[in-house]
Formats: structure tokens, C-alpha cells, sequence
């Protein structure tokens, strides 16, 4: 067998193919992220099925709450969270941005407001998964240098639960994005 030697013949990396090194690497986390995130969205896609959530009359008095406080030129309201039936729900979204990014929670019991996850907005919030007293979101987390576009600090889990009386978080808030201090924010 011949032996084949280990020559570099002196070549090294240029500043242009790191950058393109990073970049890809970027590129297959974030695609890794946004395939995580579809997961996500479609599992509880499959705990309400569309007619039944429709019908619900608990559903029908908390989004008649979320839209008296939601411009309709903005409002992009997801119920994927809902479990038609279950005493404990939540509806999600953006509310008063053009933009998309001003996201909230609002948690109801039976149809009543309860009260929302944070006093101020979040970046993206993603539906996770619930059971009858926990409902988890995603918070999709920015670094300071990131565009509204492409957010590339991951995502922190905080779970809710209803204790019967009031809504207790399970897991600390990620602070606020791009707020001087903040390295990763929500």
C-alpha cells in the first residue's frame, strides 16, 4: 500500500471563508430552531380540533376580551394553546404592532381573564404544550446585535400553572430584549 503524506502546502483559512464557515454554522442552527419551532406549533394544533374549539363558549368570551383590547388592524391572536372544555386556557400573539412584536399571553379560567404572562410585550412567544393546569411557552430570545428578523440567542421555557385560585410561573421570565445590560432578552 502507498502512504500517502500530510501536506498542508501552506494554505490557511482567509477572513472570507471563516466568515462563511460562521455563517453556515448560524444558518443550520437557526434551521434546527425554526424546525424545533414547527414541532411545536403543530403538536398543540392537534389538541383543539377547530369546530369544537369554535363552539366553545368559554373560547368566545376570552377572544371577545383579547379584541376590545387589540386593534383588529393588528391583532394576530393564536388559540392553539386552547383546550376546549378545560377550565385552564390561554390565548397568545401580537396585539398593538405592525411589526408583529408585541406578543402576549393572556391566561382565562372558564372564560374570565386571569391576568398575562408579563406587564410588557415580548419579542415572539411560541406555544409549547399544556396539560389541564400547565401551559408552556416559548420565549424566542435576541441578542443586542440582532435584527428584529433573525434572532439567534435560543429560546428560554416558562411554564404556568393554575393553582385554582391564581396563575403561578414555574420558571424565571427572560428579561426584556435591548435593554441596556440585557445580553439576551425576550
Amino acid at each position: 500500500m502507498a502512504r500517502v503524506a500530510n501536506v498542508s502546502y501552506g494554505l490557511t483559512m482567509t477572513s472570507w471563508q471563516q466568515s462563511a464557515r460562521a455563517i453556515r454554522r448560524l444558518f443550520w442552527g437557526f434551521l434546527g430552531f425554526v424546525a424545533l419551532a414547527i414541532a411545536l406549533i403543530v403538536y398543540p394544533m392537534l389538541l383543539v380540533d377547530a369546530a369544537s374549539a369554535g363552539r366553545d363558549p368559554a373560547l368566545l368570551r376570552a377572544r371577545a376580551f383579547v379584541d376590545k383590547r387589540c386593534p383588529a388592524q393588528y391583532r394576530e391572536i393564536s388559540t392553539r394553546m386552547w383546550g376546549a372544555g378545560l377550565r385552564f386556557n390561554a390565548l397568545y400573539g401580537n396585539c398593538r404592532a405592525g411589526d408583529g412584536r408585541d406578543q402576549h399571553v393572556w391566561f382565562f379560567d372558564r372564560g374570565r381573564f386571569l391576568g398575562t404572562d408579563a406587564a410588557k410585550s415580548s419579542h415572539w412567544i411560541i406555544g409549547a404544550w399544556r396539560d389541564d393546569k400547565t401551559i408552556a411557552f416559548l420565549y424566542v430570545l435576541y441578542r443586542p446585535s440582532d435584527p428584529e428578523c433573525c434572532p439567534t440567542g435560543g429560546a428560554a421555557s416558562v411554564r404556568f400553572r393554575w393553582t385554582g385560585k391564581r396563575i403561578k410561573r414555574l420558571d424565571p421570565l427572560p428579561p426584556r430584549a435591548f435593554a441596556p445590560g440585557v445580553a439576551v432578552g425576550r
